[in-house]
């Protein structure tokens, strides 16, 4: 019977290249092999495919166990649910030395159990934060005529999502079934997401005060001079119409729902009334 000490030592089968070429499958082919009934899961299998076939190389019955159940439905962020492969591979890789705590059920609870938090998750900053963030500081450069800033939010996205899902591909591996909790837990990521947050909103105001144009053309004559609407209000607070244009639709979405084809139709309909009228 051997000790728990030998069976950890023994389990250290994956280098740091299986590693590295299982993280780089499951980036090439993420959205490949997408299928309505298994999603990412043939991508996933792909992945780690070299790796069962190492850790198992001689318990064949293993292998085809392994496979199936990872053949199974999984659907998550291609960057953040990375962290769910190297849990795999660490319990994998422990499962084919002999340690029997790891199961076909643990594995697949921690599968079912992370893709979708971390889909959130993971959704919400890419394209709400790492996405907004560089575009609203370089499509103003495109617009004026420069070539380089119009690929270089692509550049940046592609270098956030490279690096962080092999930071946590390798620490997946790393932790094993603890890295989720232990990631989270080190208040680091709450941090980052809490300034980009904070960054982005200023973004969002920039880009709503540079972009949503709503200005009135109403005017009021006096003895003196003749007063534009318009120019008072500027005077008083710059871009105070598109502002509260903006909140009104937030508060509708906030009240409402995300019901964008009503909120784009409200839009359409209010301008040419206003327009019809004579306001703007």
């Amino acid at each position: 019977m051997r000790s728990k000490a030998e069976v950890q030592t023994d389990s250290k089968k994956i280098t740091k290249f299986d590693l590295f070429i299982a993280w780089l499958r499951w980036c090439l082919v993420v959205e490949v092999p997408v299928s309505f009934d298994r999603m990412q899961a043939l991508g996933f299998c792909y992945s780690i495919n070299k790796i069962l076939r190492k850790v198992y190389k001689d318990q064949p019955e293993e292998l085809q166990q392994a496979m199936r159940r990872h053949a199974r439905m999984f659907n998550t962020n291609a960057d953040w649910g990375s962290v769910i492969h190297g849990i795999i591979i660490s319990l994998e890789e422990q499962r084919a030395s002999g340690n029997k705590d790891v199961s076909e059920e643990m594995m697949e609870s921690l599968k079912i159990g992370l893709m979708g938090p971390l889909a959130g998750i993971g959704d919400s900053v890419d394209q709400g934060i790492v996405m907004t963030i560089p575009l609203a500081i370089f499509v103003p450069m495109a617009l004026n005529g420069s070539i380089v800033a119009a690929f270089v939010p692509s550049l940046i996205y592609m270098a956030w999502a490279y690096g962080f899902s092999w930071f946590l591909f390798n620490r997946g591996y790393n932790l094993g079934k603890n890295s989720v909790l232990s990631i989270l837990q080190s208040g680091a990521i709450k941090k980052v997401i809490d300034i980009a947050s904070i960054v982005g909103l200023f973004m969002i105001g920039c880009l709503s005060a540079a972009y949503v144009k709503f200005e009135t053309i109403l005017s009021y004559s006096s003895e003196a001079e003749t007063i534009q609407v318009q120019e008072l209000i500027d005077n008083m607070i710059p871009n105070l119409l598109p502002f509260a244009l903006v909140m009104g639709i937030y508060y509708f979405i906030i009240k409402k729902g995300p019901k964008y084809l009503q909120i784009i139709l409200f839009v359409m309909v209010f301008a040419i009334l206003l327009t019809l009228i004579g306001v703007i």
